[in-house]
């Protein structure tokens, strides 16, 4: 059940800082996986090969001409309006996972919701999304399909459990936020911590977290990129206004993390590294699992780091970089690197989970 408080009190309330209990919560991610890195067996981070890469590429692989980065891409659904937040939440419900149908990229999943979008405009009407069956998702998802493939023959990898997910926000939405996913960013009042605290108190979903040698480590990934699209999607003003977008970190997942095995700066034993490029499926709560996303966050922490060291040294110098420097930025130039080198990159680990 979710356990916000009514939209209404949130809407009176005037803007102010995080609580002290969200901004926690972000926190652990970064406590959290800096334990788990430092007690690992199976993946270590090269910190001489991380800034070397950065010596190598920062200017080029990892400067920005524009904050947010641009999520104008032809497969985003974006008007400017309230409906950018509906489809933003239900695009994050849903964003994991995809790896089991070959070829079926985060792009067909955007692009197949935008399609739904635009056919009805009230196709993620809250009270619709809560009564969302495996067919109506699958009849969703498969408008747009890898090249070559028939959407009849494309069976979307657990559906009944996506469909259960989507039922949840629909739920959570009606339940605390008159419907609108637009009043759950409004009720974090600017501040993007705030926001991933509500979508974990409202859907369980998100609430991606796990336990390593008895403790546990938090990533959080769907419900802080939720809060990074929102920013991105609306162009950091209006709803996309958030104070505190730097206190965010890297959203762990897949792709950063086959990046920078690529080239070296994440290091895996040689079972484990064995396992990823035979392309075996790596058990989702394991060990390997665990530190592959642990030493990610950190990897982008690090990096961040370095930049900033570099960026005050320079103060004077008029470069893309002198853009402010996030987690969420780096996750960002990271993941479109990642895409545009995909043919020259090893595999990526394979888990089965609802949360990355």
């Amino acid at each position: 059940p979710c356990c916000c408080r009514p939209v209404v009190i949130l809407m009176m309330e005037a803007k102010e800082e995080a609580s002290p209990s969200a901004t926690l919560l972000v926190a652990n991610v970064r406590e959290s996986t800096a334990r788990v890195l430092s007690e690992a067996k199976h993946v270590t981070l090269d910190r001489e090969k991380l800034a070397a890469e950065l010596e190598e590429h920062g200017d080029d692989a990892y400067s920005l001409e524009s904050l947010p980065p641009s999520w104008s891409q032809e497969y985003h659904f974006s008007d400017g309006t309230e409906l950018t937040a509906q489809y933003v939440l239900v695009l994050d419900a849903l964003n994991f996972c995809f790896w089991p149908l070959p070829e079926y990229e985060y792009d067909h999943l955007a692009r197949s919701l935008k399609m739904t979008l635009l056919d009805d405009k009230h196709a993620f009407d809250a009270e619709r999304l809560s009564k969302v069956d495996a067919a109506t998702l699958t009849s969703w998802l498969r408008r747009s399909v890898p090249k070559g493939r028939k959407a009849a023959d494309v069976e979307i990898p657990m559906v009944a459990e996506r469909a259960r997910l989507v039922r949840e926000i629909g739920v959570g939405l009606l339940d605390a936020y008159d419907g609108l996913a637009a009043n759950l960013v409004r009720a974090a009042r600017g501040s993007a911590v705030q926001l991933v605290s509500l979508v974990l108190q409202c859907f369980a979903g998100f609430r991606d977290h796990a336990v390593y040698n008895g403790a546990q480590v938090f990533f959080y990934k769907r419900a802080q990129i939720f809060v990074g699209d929102i920013w991105g999607a609306y162009e950091g003003k209006g709803l996309g206004a958030f104070s505190d977008i730097d206190q965010l970190t890297c959203f762990a997942d897949y792709r950063i993390p086959q990046l920078l095995h690529t080239v070296g700066v994440l290091r895996y034993s040689d079972e484990l590294d064995a396992k990823v490029r035979a392309k075996q499926e790596i058990a989702v709560g394991t060990a390997e699992e665990l530190e592959i996303r642990a030493a990610t966050v950190q990897a982008v922490e690090q990096m961040k780091k370095i930049m900033l060291e570099k960026q005050e040294k320079q103060s004077g110098a008029k470069t893309a970089s002198r853009l402010p420097i996030t987690s969420v930025t780096l996750d960002w130039m990271l993941w479109e690197r990642g895409e545009a080198e995909l043919s020259r990159l090893l595999p990526h680990h394979r888990t089965l989970t609802v949360y990355y």
